[in-house]
């Protein structure tokens, strides 16, 4: 289910996870499983994506109606339950891994960490939250949430409520 050129990103995804999961103490099993399933759904057009939704009964709000990217998360998860039937933890950690959410388990900032930095990844400021990411993961957890709600301010896209959220409880929980 994956485009030729996903396949390098996934497998980086998995050694990072892996990485990153015995570094922080989670589940190594479960951070493998979710970071080779996490983009299981990508390859789908919105319409795919939009099917399967009503197939699997999620229920999405205006923005994540208009755009696969935000979909593929939801409907991964969803199809990795029914075609492999992974566990509550992976299933979760699939599908927050686009947008977070706030109160995130270390496995979700796991997962969403590594498919950010993962090897193949190239973008100015990916070698400082790499190194921030061995380091403290929550502290590159709101990095990478700025950066990525910076990016998409940029190309005049509002951010989805749940990663102003997850960056907030971030915040809050460091800040307690």
């Amino acid at each position: 289910c994956l485009k030729p050129k996903r396949i390098p990103h996934v497998q980086g995804t998995e050694l990072t996870a892996v990485r990153l999961a015995k570094r922080w103490g989670a589940n190594v099993e479960d951070a493998s499983e979710a970071a080779i399933l996490h983009d299981i759904t990508k390859k789908l057009e919105l319409n795919e994506q939009l099917l399967l939704c009503e197939r699997y009964g999620i229920m999405n709000d205006a923005s994540e109606a208009e755009n696969a990217k935000l979909l593929h998360a939801k409907t991964g998860a969803a199809y990795a339950r029914e075609r492999f039937g992974v566990s509550d933890a992976v299933y979760d950690a699939i599908r927050w891994h686009t947008t977070g959410r706030a109160g995130m388990t270390l496995l979700e900032k796991v997962i969403y960490m590594a498919d950010y930095i993962e090897p193949n990844r190239d973008f100015p400021g990916v070698e400082k939250l790499r190194a921030l990411a061995e380091s403290d993961l929550d502290a590159a957890m709101i990095l990478g949430l700025e950066m990525s709600l910076e990016d998409l301010r940029s190309y005049g896209i509002s951010p989805h409520v749940n990663s102003l959220e997850a960056l907030k409880a971030i915040r809050a929980s460091r800040n307690s």
